[in-house]
């Protein structure tokens, strides 16, 4: 039996990547996560200070929620970023 192969089109990948609705809904995605986190943080007690860093270069663009700047418990801001994760899901 003949073995198939996938060979990816490089040039269309990173052209999708690299194009103006992708990035902004990357950081759609992020800042949704974000307030999510932030929500979930402040409905266990704390303030929910999370940083959202949204980086947007010629070669790709990136977003990242970075934790909880008003607990010293890392389980608290690990377990409100799962939940804003689970928020940006489905935030358009």
């Amino acid at each position: 039996m003949a073995r198939s192969s996938f060979r990816p089109n490089r040039r269309n990948i990173a052209g999708f990547l690299r194009s103006p609705e992708t990035r902004a809904l990357i950081e759609r995605k992020t800042r949704a996560a974000e307030a999510a986190a932030s929500d979930a943080a402040k409905a266990e007690g704390w303030g929910g200070q999370f940083r959202t860093d949204v980086e947007t270069g010629d070669a790709r663009a990136r977003g990242a929620v970075i934790g909880d700047y008003s607990t010293p418990y890392p389980e608290v801001s690990r377990r409100a970023l799962l939940r804003g994760l689970d928020a940006a899901r489905g935030a358009e």
